[in-house]
C-alpha cells in the first residue's frame, strides 16, 4: 500500500509535501502549538509506547514526552518546559542534560526515523518508583495518505493571519526500543500526526484512533469546546480513505482506575454513507500531565489507554489507541 502513495495520494486531503516540516506561526498567539506525535503497538500489545515533540514558540518553550510500555510496565518521561532555544527545530532535535530526540525526515510524508534517548520513571509494574533510560529508535513509513480536515476555523484554533491545520497519518513502525538494561526488536504499526495553530486546551476530548492492517485503518475523534459546541472528524481506510460525516461516543469512564480507565462503545458514519461500530476494551494506560496548558492551569482526567476493538461486523479484535481529556469536579484542586 505503501508503494502507490504518489504525490497524488499523499496530498488528496489537502496536505501538501512541506507540511512535513515547521510552519510560521501568529505572534500574537499566546498558546499557538506546533506539535508531531507518533504511537505505535506490537500484534499482541505487550510493547507500545508513543512520543510527543512539540513547541510553544510565544512561550520560547518545548515539550517532549516519551511514554514506552512493555509486559505491563509503564515508564514515563515528561518534559513540558524545555528551553525552545536548545532546540534545532528543522530536525526537531535536542541534545542536552541527558535527553536527547530527533526526527529524520527520509521521504517527506511517506517515512523517517525516530529517535529518543533519556531517563523516565517507572509509574507502574513492580520496579514502581525507580528511574530507568529509556531509547526508541523506529524507522517510520506511511500506510496511508495523510488526513486533514483542512484549515482550522474553531474559535480558539485559527488564527486570522496564519493558517493551522493537523493531519493524521497511519504508519508502520520498527525498530528498537529500550528500557533499562534490555532492549528489544520490535515491529508494528500506529498512527502519528502533525498539528499546528492556536490552541485553546480549556475543551473535553475522546479520540479513538485503530489499525487493524491492510484491510482497515480508521481514526475519529470529538471535541466539545466552551461556548462553541462540539465537532467530530476522522477518517475510515479499507481500500481508500474516507472522510467522516459523524462520530458516536458511549463510554464508561472510571476516574479513580488508571490502568483500565475507560470502556464502552463507538460508532461512526463516513461521507459514502458507509458506518463502522463495535466495543472499546482497555489493555493499560498512562495519566499525562498537560496541567500546564489549561488557563488557569489545572489538573484534568488526561489518559492514553491501549485499547481492544472488537467491530460489530465481525473479524478478529483489533488494538488501537483511545485518547481522553475530561474535568471532574475537584480535579483542579
Amino acid at each position: 500500500m505503501t508503494a502507490a502513495l504518489d504525490e497524488k495520494g499523499l496530498t488528496h486531503f489537502g496536505v501538501a509535501l512541506d507540511d512535513e516540516g515547521p510552519h510560521g506561526f501568529d505572534p500574537a498567539a499566546e498558546w499557538w502549538n506546533e506539535s508531531w506525535f507518533w504511537d505505535w503497538y506490537d500484534a499482541t500489545g505487550t510493547q507500545a509506547g508513543h512520543v510527543r515533540i512539540g513547541v510553544h514558540p510565544n512561550q520560547s518553550r518545548a515539550w517532549a514526552w516519551c511514554f514506552l510500555h512493555r509486559e505491563g510496565e509503564w515508564v514515563a518521561v515528561e518534559e513540558p518546559r524545555l528551553a525552545l532555544a536548545d532546540l534545532d527545530l528543522e530536525r526537531l532535535a535536542y541534545d542536552r542534560f541527558g535527553l536527547r530526540f530527533s526526527w529524520e525526515v527520509h521521504e517527506r510524508l511517506r517515512s523517517g526515523r525516530l529517535r529518543f534517548d533519556g531517563f523516565g520513571r517507572v509509574v507502574s509494574g513492580p520496579r514502581m518508583g525507580m528511574i530507568q533510560p529509556v531509547g526508541v529508535d523506529l524507522a517510520i513509513d506511511a500506510q496511508g495518505p495523510p488526513h486533514s480536515g483542512g484549515r482550522s476555523q474553531a474559535a480558539g484554533h485559527s488564527s486570522a493571519t496564519h493558517p493551522s491545520s493537523r493531519f493524521e497519518q497511519p504508519i508502520g513502525a520498527r525498530g528498537t526500543l529500550r528500557i533499562g538494561a534490555v532492549t528489544r526488536a520490535f515491529e508494528g504499526r500506529g498512527e502519528r500526526d502533525h498539528s499546528w495553530g492556536p490552541r485553546h486546551w480549556n475543551l473535553e476530548w475522546t479520540f479513538l484512533v485503530v489499525n487493524g492492517g491492510d484491510d482497515l485503518r480508521f481514526q475519529c475523534a470529538e471535541a466539545i469546546i466552551p461556548n462553541v459546541g462540539r465537532f467530530a472528524v476522522g477518517y475510515v481506510q479499507r481500500e481508500k480513505m474516507t472522510s467522516l460525516r459523524e462520530t458516536t461516543f458511549d463510554l464508561q469512564i472510571r476516574d479513580d482506575d488508571v490502568l483500565h480507565p475507560v470502556s464502552g462503545r463507538f460508532s461512526v458514519l463516513c461521507e459514502d454513507g458507509s458506518t463502522l461500530a463495535g466495543r472499546i476494551d482497555p489493555v493499560t494506560a498512562i495519566e499525562i500531565d498537560i496541567t500546564h496548558t489549561f488557563v488557569p492551569p489545572r489538573r484534568s482526567l488526561y489518559r492514553r489507554t491501549l485499547v481492544r476493538v472488537t467491530l460489530d461486523e465481525g473479524g478478529a479484535p483489533m488494538l488501537g489507541w483511545l485518547e481522553l481529556n475530561r474535568f471532574r469536579d475537584g480535579a483542579g484542586a
